[in-house]
């Protein structure tokens, strides 16, 4: 099975419980050709379809540690907005 198809039943199974999260998804082996793109793995998971939280696909590469710290930047950040708001 997939990573696509995992994502894909963990979606439909916790709709709910992932009602206002934040979800970051890492799109792995950027530096390698034939890699997907962002909005192939946007149409494939259907995340225009969540409006129940925030989410970001963030293209990286494990090996050379490109955009890491970025995506988990963007959770932080997304994190924290929503907490000092709601005070």
């Amino acid at each position: 099975m997939g990573l696509l198809t995992i994502l894909k039943k963990m979606k439909q199974k916790e709709k709910e419980r992932l009602a206002g999260a934040t979800l970051l998804v890492f799109a792995n082996k950027q530096d390698l050709p034939g890699a997907l793109s962002s909005e192939s793995i946007k149409d494939a998971l259907q995340l225009e379809s969540i409006e129940t939280h925030h989410w970001l696909i963030q293209g990286c590469s494990a090996v050379t540690g490109d955009n890491l710290l970025k995506g988990i930047d963007w959770v932080v950040d997304d994190i924290a907005s929503r907490i000092f708001t709601m005070d």
